[in-house]
């Protein structure tokens, strides 16, 4: 039971800090983090 909560509760805090890792998604957040924006692929290269 310990190990299904621990493991829970570390999927958990994963699930919740993904977003934090994810790259730019518009080009305004690209080119203010230094990227270039690619319009073809909607995508930022930094």
């Amino acid at each position: 039971m310990k190990y299904f909560v621990t493991m829970l509760a570390l999927a958990t805090t994963l699930a919740a800090a993904a977003p934090a890792f994810a790259g730019p998604d518009n080009q305004a957040d690209c080119e203010a983090a230094g990227g270039t924006w690619n319009a073809d692929s909607n995508s930022c290269t930094e």
